[in-house]
């Protein structure tokens, strides 16, 4: 009888092996479906969390907008205001606004401004932050570049001078849309740099240069040799890590 026992506990014993990893097996999809689920459940709220964080930022910088809005409006629309509260509500303009209110806020500063220097330093801010905003975007995907050797080509292109008594950066930045491919659907353009905007951060550049992210390096190599090769520009190369995708920015600012 004891053995019979014990031979019948060992098989309850298999069996409720069988059941439990038969259990666990079955258990195991259900278990990778949970972590999924978890995973789905922090990725939106993270997601939420950064929706509610944009959404806070937007609200914070429309009504600064509408505060240097009144200003201005407050400033420019007086019977009197002089030159000092007309630069001193463009720089406040220029370095606290974000665009588009920025640049049209300059444009009513430069066009009310009494102060012909305010003017003209409103008027220059307003047309190069109006430009950075409506850059056209071509993807490498849909420019079209007729000669390999031109890995620029299919890159948006911009030529900034700087400002100088002889004109020879902006001479520069205009013969350099000659190198662009007649058939690339890329846009290049000629654009003036304020010295108000070199002054930021970010820039203060001094010399003939051309600015790249990591991922386009050969594509700025091919445009440093063309310039040399076909116009004799020397320009040097500067990488950045600020994001620009598919364009260069070349800066004739060496003053000779």
């Amino acid at each position: 009888m004891s053995a019979w026992m014990d031979q019948f506990s060992k098989i309850l014993t298999l069996i409720s092996l069988a059941i439990a990893t038969t259990a666990a097996w079955y258990a195991l999809p259900l278990d990778a479906q949970l972590k999924a689920l978890q995973a789905e459940t922090v990725r939106l709220d993270n997601a939420l969390k950064l929706s509610d964080a944009e959404m806070k930022r937007l609200e914070s910088s429309r009504a600064l907008s509408l505060q240097l809005y009144q200003e201005v409006k407050a400033v420019l629309s007086a019977k009197e205001h002089n030159a000092r509260e007309e630069e001193a509500m463009r720089v406040l303009v220029d370095s606290l606004a974000e665009d588009p209110f920025r640049w049209k806020l300059l444009q009513a500063i430069a066009v009310a401004a009494g102060d012909p220097t305010v003017k003209q330093k409103a008027e220059a801010s307003a047309t190069f932050f109006k430009e950075e905003e409506l850059a056209p975007a071509v993807s490498l995907s849909s420019a079209k570049v007729a000669n390999p050797d031109k890995p620029y080509g299919a890159i948006r292109v911009d030529a900034f001078y700087c400002a100088d008594n002889s004109g020879t950066g902006k001479a520069k930045a205009e013969s350099t849309l000659r190198l662009r491919e007649s058939n690339s659907a890329a846009s290049w353009r000629v654009r003036a740099l304020p010295d108000e905007i070199n002054a930021r951060p970010g820039y203060h550049i001094e010399q003939n240069l051309i600015r790249y992210n990591p991922d386009e390096r050969q594509a700025a190599e091919a445009l440093q040799a063309d310039l040399k090769k076909s116009l004799g520009i020397d320009v040097a190369l500067a990488e950045i890590q600020y994001p620009t995708p598919n364009y260069l920015s070349v800066f004739y600012c060496q003053r000779n």
